[in-house]
């Protein structure tokens, strides 16, 4: 098997080759190597990789592990300790973790190897993955289009057979859309399901981390993994963890499935429509029930988003200041003039846009308005 051959495959065709023995996991890891060298530069996709690092972990592997084995790349908003934690932001520049993050430490206790730190919109802002200060990353299927964001480097990553599968957190879509836009698949979790301990936090009651894979099956390999509660996180449930992988390949009878009416509407692309409608009857000719629901708060929902996302980013990266790691600006007058450029000098545009935003909705004066 070519290298490129061995990068195509999914997690759980490239499991069973490892428990099989006929792959060793430094194999692996040379593969995904030779591929990010042969097409990242076109596409973009990751910030930072240590190869020295994954090939030492690779050594070690336990294959017979849920994930033995296993390199998944990591989006830069997720601290992986010893590594680079940038979150596509200048104002990060030279920070490496401390910690890993709950999210890896279930990844490694299942004996995968956190691979590569992959591009983003600057602090998950955006969905296209050009907000990104370090680097544009481009849409694998055509470089003159974009990956979608704000994970589009792990979208893109994965679409590229840069890696087997990826991380990335959702807001309000950052891991759904880039899949969509890149072929993949691409789960948003539960709110609570995943724990957020360790994740740099955009608006704290929407973000969530999740999958992005090749297949559903691998997707729900990848959850079995990283759910769970979690005592650093107060906003884990404390519930079981289904496995996720039981029902994958089943027939979906039994199953209730809701098309909300208010999204199938004037305007929505033909080639979407169509795409929508496929899948539906697609979904129901594997038995699930499918029924109209109305959501009658749709038109309110993009409002919403950017009254509670901003304010919650505008609390939230206050701690961007200068004075305890990241960017700092040069020879400041005093520390207001310390916090002042470094924050205008170390965001950019689209994150200090959210951030004025979210501090004229939280400002006392204007909320009553809102």
């Amino acid at each position: 098997m070519t290298g490129n051959e061995l990068a195509a495959l999914s997690i759980a065709d490239l499991q069973s080759l490892l428990r099989r023995r006929e792959v060793s996991p430094r194999e692996v890891i040379d593969a995904l190597r030779e591929r990010i060298e042969a097409v990242d530069p076109d596409i973009g996709a990751y910030l930072s990789l240590d190869i020295e690092a994954a090939t030492k972990e690779a050594e070690h592997a336990n294959v017979d592990l849920p994930l033995g084995g296993i390199p998944i790349a990591i989006k830069d908003i997720i601290n992986v300790m010893g590594q680079p934690c940038t979150c596509a932001s200048k104002i990060l520049h030279g920070y490496r973790a401390p910690y890993d993050a709950t999210v890896i430490q279930k990844l490694r206790a299942a004996g995968a190897i956190p691979f590569g730190k992959t591009n983003l919109d600057e602090f998950a802002m955006g969905s296209s993955t050009e907000n990104s200060a370090l680097k544009s990353t481009r849409n694998p299927w055509d470089l003159s289009r974009v990956p979608g964001g704000s994970s589009g480097g792990s979208a893109a990553a994965v679409a590229a057979d840069e890696a087997f599968g990826a991380l990335g957190s959702d807001t309000g879509g950052s891991i759904r859309q880039p899949a969509a836009l890149c072929g993949v698949v691409g789960l948003k979790p539960t709110y609570g399901r995943v724990s957020r301990f360790g994740l740099v936090a955009f608006a704290s009651s929407l973000d969530q981390v999740g999958p992005v894979t090749k297949t559903v099956r691998d997707a729900a390999l990848i959850m079995n993994a990283i759910s769970g509660h979690d005592l650093q996180d107060s906003t884990a449930v404390n519930e079981p963890v289904p496995d996720y992988n039981a029902s994958v390949g089943n027939d979906l009878r039994g199953v209730r499935l809701g098309v909300p009416k208010e999204y199938m509407i004037e305007g929505i692309d033909p080639q979407v429509r169509a795409a929508i409608d496929a899948a539906v009857k697609q979904l129901s000719s594997l038995g699930a029930e499918i029924v109209e629901v109305s959501l009658p708060s749709t038109d309110y929902a993009v409002a919403v988003y950017y009254i509670i996302a901003t304010a919650e980013a505008s609390a939230n990266l206050a701690r961007f200041d200068g004075v305890r790691y990241g960017y700092r600006a040069e020879n400041p007058k005093d520390v207001l003039d310390l916090y002042g450029r470094t924050r205008e000098e170390g965001f950019g545009p689209e994150v200090k846009r959210r951030i004025i935003l979210g501090t004229y909705v939280l400002s006392s004066g204007y909320y009553d308005a809102y």
